[in-house]
């Protein structure tokens, strides 16, 4: 069994047991949460089915609160701001006279509601699975978190893109086309939050659609095995890495990635190693983009251009 599972000392129903992820540290902190929420409304006997931030965290996702910060201040503001705590645990019920007055409870009404969207643990928690999960927060989330944790979901088997788009198109509830937005601009094979953030802010500065993880033919490790490049727009062998803090902090890691930058720098390649710091503000992300217009540009011989779109634009694009 799962460590994951045995520490509920509940088996969760219909959830892939497949959780594998490049940034462990990232994964293993969800699991912890994951686990601390699922006590938690183990305790509480609450006989509601647990949707929003509560399910996605029961499930072992991020949720919107995760990845609110100020680096996405920039970032259009979700149109349900919700003034309670985070420590609040969410709920659904299926008509508004269903609510009932609970500390520490916060009640949602959804009446399209359908009984194979919910989901029962083996200690009796019930939750919304996956799919539903993901389209309770729509209206709680910006685009940009409903794109990153659509991605991540799949990323930890929790569902897939086509399961989530699956589910949009056949269920009703508020926030309907704010799901389906977001899932014309989200794409299988990102690696973390930090690359589907980067990817989706450059593409709305104007930047082609970028290749992700991608393989570049003729460089490789010691190993054989080829390098790849978190994110490539190949015909103009420009990239971008993003460098978390184990990329800095471990030697081997750090020693990998010199290596890499230079043998791909060697077949022409210019890859731009990317921090948080570059997310943390428009104006340097301004910056990056018009490095990588540059580029482009050398190549095209136009000028280089750096525009605003929205996410409607970047999602008619695919």
């Amino acid at each position: 069994m799962d460590e994951f599972y045995g520490e509920w000392d509940a088996i969760p129903v219909d959830i892939h047991e497949s959780r594998r992820n490049s940034y462990p540290l990232l994964q293993s902190h969800l699991r912890q949460k994951a686990s601390q929420m699922m006590r938690r409304c183990a305790r509480a006997h609450i006989p509601y089915v647990y949707c929003g931030s509560t399910a996605l965290r029961l499930l072992g996702a991020e949720t919107p609160e995760d990845l609110s910060g100020p680096g996405n201040a920039w970032d259009n503001a979700p149109p349900r701001t919700l003034k309670h705590s985070g420590d609040i645990l969410h709920v659904v019920v299926h008509a508004p006279g269903e609510r009932k007055t609970l500390p520490g409870v916060h009640m949602h009404v959804w009446k399209g509601l359908a009984p194979d969207s919910i989901q029962q643990f083996a200690n009796g928690v019930q939750c919304l699975r996956p799919a539903a999960a993901w389209s309770s927060v729509a209206m709680d989330a910006t685009m940009l978190q409903l794109i990153q944790i659509a991605e991540s979901m799949e990323r930890y088997g929790l569902a897939t893109l086509a399961d989530l788009r699956a589910f949009a198109g056949a269920h009703r509830f508020q926030g309907k086309r704010r799901c389906l937005r977001a899932l014309s601009i989200a794409r299988t094979g990102s690696a973390s939050v930090k690359e589907t953030e980067l990817r989706v802010r450059l593409e709305l500065r104007g930047l082609p659609a970028f290749a992700i993880n991608y393989a570049v033919t003729g460089s490789a490790y010691d190993s054989r095995a080829e390098h790849t490049v978190d994110l490539a727009i190949a015909q103009y062998r420009v990239g971008l890495e993003y460098q978390g803090d184990q990329h800095r902090s471990d030697y081997r890691q750090y020693r990998r990635d010199r290596d890499k930058l230079g043998a791909l720098a060697a077949l022409g390649w210019t890859v731009f190693e990317v921090t948080q710091a570059d997310l943390n503000s428009e104006e340097a992300l301004d910056r990056l983009a018009m490095r990588v217009a540059c580029v482009i540009a050398q190549q095209t011989g136009r000028d280089p251009h750096v525009a605003r779109l929205t996410y409607a634009r970047i999602g008619q694009a695919r």
